[in-house]
């Protein structure tokens, strides 16, 4: 069963960094490459926990950017890593 970490309709304000909470409380560590893919293509982000803690982590890098531009105004669904996987999978739906 997939679990979600988090989800965002994405924004331009997004292009710069997404700041999220970890729903599924499976991130650990002050940084951590985060893989992913939407089951064609794998991406891999720079995610750091947030100063406040409580599982609040961003996403800010270049690769990120890069990710988001062509994507704004979607619907991106963050899930967390599933046993024996080294990826996260993510869902987006692109609105019109």
């Amino acid at each position: 069963m997939e679990v979600i970490m988090d989800e965002v309709n994405l924004e331009a304000r997004h292009v710069l960094r997404w700041k999220f909470r970890d729903h599924s409380r499976t991130l650990s560590g002050r940084r951590t490459d985060l893989t992913v893919t939407d089951g064609n293509e794998r991406w891999q982000f720079e995610c750091c926990r947030s100063e406040e803690g409580d599982n609040t982590y961003y996403i800010r890098c270049p690769a990120w950017s890069d990710f988001v531009r062509p994507r704004i105004n979607a619907r991106l669904t963050l899930y967390a890593r599933q046993a024996n996987e080294n990826f996260h999978r993510v869902r987006v739906i692109q609105r019109d």
